[in-house]
């Protein structure tokens, strides 16, 4: 999953009035309904995944309350403070990484999660998936994935930095938290519990050591596109994306013993103007049945547990979280790097331009 701190470029948003009620709005089709009930912004990173969400939930949301969804691109930090701080927020729900559920919040860019209406009791428990200003989307990781007619398949994060063993490029997420500083580190012999805080000098030197092999994706379509077209033999990618190219017939290949495993998030903005329509769909979201259906229209995993046991076994080995990864991934120190993205961040960039 990938987020874009661009510029804000900001849109003027058409907000469908609320009108109709009583049988007329019962016995209207499905659209006419969205138009009279209005409709929520949804913010996403677009692609393959968009098209998931729209199939397992924005379509059955709307058919369920009348409720349009509408996505939209562009799913940045910048653009989410610089609506709030010209009090013109266009979104109401915004899928996020994890580390921005405690940014949002510092910044007090972000609405209170209405638990009233949203009921988290569902979901798994543990390494901080709910805060009072989000909820968990779904789970997914970010693992090795090779291209098999250019490299054979590395077996540990030390074959990954063999550049002489397993030749070729690397494509790795361009944001410092895309869990290539933890593959450095591991591939330098530091264990999983002993990761956080990182040892970022030491993980930026152990990264120079294959410099020139290294390519930086700025989305995660271009980072299956790198992989599947043979820029890139090996790369550090999320799951759904390599197991999307290789199903489209791409020659990839996934080591689930190199796996990193986090979630996202889905946030709604301070002064969202649909507020409480967000507040619906979030709830529709984490119902076992929702979570079902978008982990069996995609590969990432669901944040229900319940979930799971409405998947076919064989699909379920196949998602993040489940039996195949759940005892070999590497948990993402989320909390750490929402309480040290800024600073990593500005130390990476200016060893990319040394």
């Amino acid at each position: 999953m990938t987020r874009n701190p661009k510029s804000f470029t900001p849109t003027r948003r058409d907000v469908l009035k609320l009108g109709g009620a009583g049988v007329a709005l019962l016995a209207a089709p499905a659209v006419l309904r969205a138009q009279q009930n209005g409709e929520i912004v949804f913010s996403s990173w677009g692609g393959s995944w968009e098209a998931a969400m729209r199939e397992a939930w924005f379509d059955p949301f709307t058919e369920k309350t009348g409720i349009a969804v509408r996505s939209v691109p562009g799913n940045s930090y910048g653009r989410i403070q610089a609506m709030v701080e010209s009090g013109n927020t266009e979104w109401d729900i915004v899928e996020v990484l994890p580390d921005f559920q405690w940014i949002g919040a510092e910044k007090n860019l972000l609405e209170p999660i209405d638990f009233g209406v949203v009921d988290k009791s569902p979901i798994m428990e543990g390494q901080d998936l709910i805060t009072d200003y989000s909820v968990p989307q779904v789970l997914f990781s970010r693992l090795i994935a090779y291209n098999k007619d250019l490299a054979p398949g590395p077996k540990t994060f030390a074959d990954v930095f063999d550049v002489e063993k397993f030749p070729g490029k690397r494509a790795f997420y361009t944001k410092a938290n895309g869990a290539y500083l933890e593959a450095a580190l591991l591939a330098d012999g530091v264990a999983p519990a002993d990761l956080y805080p990182l040892d970022i000098d030491r993980a930026l030197a152990k990264l120079g050591t294959i410099r020139d092999h290294i390519l930086f994706y700025e989305t995660n379509a271009q980072g299956e596109q790198y992989l599947s077209d043979g820029q890139a033999a090996i790369g550090l990618v999320p799951d759904g994306r390599a197991l999307n190219a290789r199903n489209n017939g791409a020659p990839i290949e996934i080591e689930y013993g190199l796996s990193f495993l986090t979630w996202s998030a889905m946030v709604v903005p301070k002064g969202a103007p649909n507020k409480d329509a967000a507040m619906r769909f979030l709830a529709y979201a984490l119902t076992p049945d929702a979570q079902a259906a978008i982990a069996e229209a995609y590969t990432y995993g669901p944040v229900v547990p319940e979930a799971f046991d409405m998947i076919p076994q064989e699909r379920a080995e196949t998602l993040s979280g489940g039996p195949q990864m759940r005892d070999k991934a590497v948990i993402l120190g989320e909390k750490w790097w929402g309480e040290n993205l800024a600073a990593v961040t500005d130390k990476v960039n200016a060893w990319k331009l040394s």
